[in-house]
């Protein structure tokens, strides 16, 4: 991938032509493709019911049995994923365990991303209807005042944790080409993320060059990409750690590892709203304060905090009440990438909610967007942050639509960010992975403002 992006070929990725094209994608086809695909993992061999969850009527051409012929080809990777997954779980964090570490998790990311790769097994089901793009269960706000009100007149107690490196295992370790790769995995300090089917697990990918690093990076990703599943040469956390970070890599709630059963990887992140949102980004902003503190404690060194997209909120809200953990727990830097202000104006005004139908979804069960502010209080950045402006770096695509680049810049001047730490590049949301690949000017900035703090 790394090679992809860093090729001429990347070059042409890295433009505003990609996000309009990939709107057209998602919406035509990856996401009402992954509908049906969950829609198989919920029903595995049972015709009735995956005729009942992909929410349309099928045509009479799709009888039983060829119906089951399609389920159980996909039901075979479902499985075998499944049964690799648990056998990489079981021997990677057993220390008498005599599997390689490294076989273990090639054969979990080889089975994971076969069974991802079923979704165009569902292709035919497409026509002439194509099935909603979400598994739409959208909470009353009545219901959701009831249960959040007194939190919501006083946003930052939510942020309030008990942080405990105690709670963290580290699975053994593999080695391969300098660096050295292992797990942690804890259960979520998140309250909140508990309740979540799941997501009660935290895990994170620790990557790091085999001679060490002077500074540790957690790194989070965004809406419905799951890296960890995927079998990949060259990643960025391996991109990362040749530029010498130690790189840790918290799976977000919803998301591969953490995938809800019945949903797609990200699929609750909208569709199971609006506090799903808001679980996963305050619930991640604490997990990282737990993943900080045990690098912290590990380690010792600088930690900083870097969030894309939907984890830029995460690095946002981090940012704005780290004032509320012990100071192991607390970035020494934070790095925002193609992020915006406040959720409510993404929600009602970014060009992939409105192609989601998220808008229109939460007005159609009771929502105005009154009320979904008074709940986005909880998740929006401060007025200023608790990081000194100095130590925050923000990153942003000038054409970026689907979190908007006006409100992320606007964020920076409120904050006071040093010009040395905006970066702003002439693409869109989609160009900024490849841009970040092919130019590391953000990561050193963020390198020099842990070395000058």
């Amino acid at each position: 991938m790394n090679a992809l992006f860093a090729s001429p070929l990347g070059a042409l990725l890295a433009r505003p032509w990609v996000d309009p094209v990939a709107l057209h994608g998602l919406r035509r086809w990856y996401l009402p493709l992954s509908r049906l695909w969950a829609s198989a993992n919920l029903a595995r061999l049972d015709t009735e019911r995956f005729r009942d969850e992909v929410g349309i009527a099928l045509p009479a051409l799709w009888s039983r049995p060829r119906l089951q012929r399609l389920l159980a080809r996909h039901e075979r990777a479902r499985a075998r994923a499944e049964v690799t997954r648990d056998a990489w779980e079981r021997a990677l964090f057993d220390p008498a365990s005599a599997g390689d570490p490294g076989q273990l998790d090639r054969l979990r990311r080889s089975a994971a991303t076969a069974h991802l790769s079923t979704r165009p097994l569902f292709s035919p089901l497409l026509f002439p209807k194509r099935p909603p793009i979400a598994r739409w269960a959208i909470e009353d706000p009545q219901q959701v005042e009831r249960e959040l009100g007194p939190l919501l007149d006083d946003p930052r107690s939510l942020y309030v944790a008990s942080i405990d490196t105690a709670a963290v295992t580290v699975s053994r370790a593999s080695l391969k080409d300098g660096m050295r790769e292992y797990w942690l995995r804890a259960a979520t300090p998140s309250p909140r993320l508990r309740r979540r089917a799941g997501s009660e697990t935290l895990y994170a990918r620790v990557v790091e060059p085999v001679d060490g690093a002077t500074h540790t990076l957690v790194s989070g990703s965004g809406l419905c990409v799951e890296l960890d599943l995927l079998s990949l040469a060259r990643d960025p956390g391996l991109h990362l750690a040749a530029m010498g970070w130690r790189v840790i890599e918290p799976v977000s709630a919803y998301h591969g590892l953490r995938a809800m059963p019945g949903f797609y990887g990200g699929e609750p992140f909208f569709a199971a709203g609006p506090t799903s949102s808001m679980d996963l980004i305050l619930g991640q902003a604490i997990e990282s304060a737990l993943l900080i503190a045990w690098a912290r404690t590990q380690f010792g060194g600088k930690v900083a905090l870097a969030g894309v997209s939907m984890t830029s909120f995460v690095a946002q809200v981090a940012a704005s009440h780290c004032d509320l953990w012990p100071a192991q727990a607390r970035p020494d830097a934070a790095m925002l990438i193609s992020h915006s202000g406040r959720v409510e104006d993404v929600t009602f005004g970014g060009a992939l909610a409105e192609m989601l139908g998220l808008d229109r979804a939460l007005i159609a069960a009771g929502w105005s967007r009154e009320s979904l502010a008074r709940l986005s209080r909880a998740i929006d950045p401060a007025e200023s942050p608790a990081l000194p402006p100095s130590r925050i770096v923000s990153v942003l695509g000038e054409t970026d639509r689907w979190v908007p680049y006006d409100d992320g810049l606007a964020l920076a001047r409120r904050w006071r960010l040093p010009e040395a730490n905006v970066f702003q590049y002439r693409l869109g949301h989609l160009g900024m992975p490849v841009q970040l690949t092919r130019d590391g000017a953000a990561f050193r900035r963020l390198r020099q403002v842990l070395e000058e703090g």
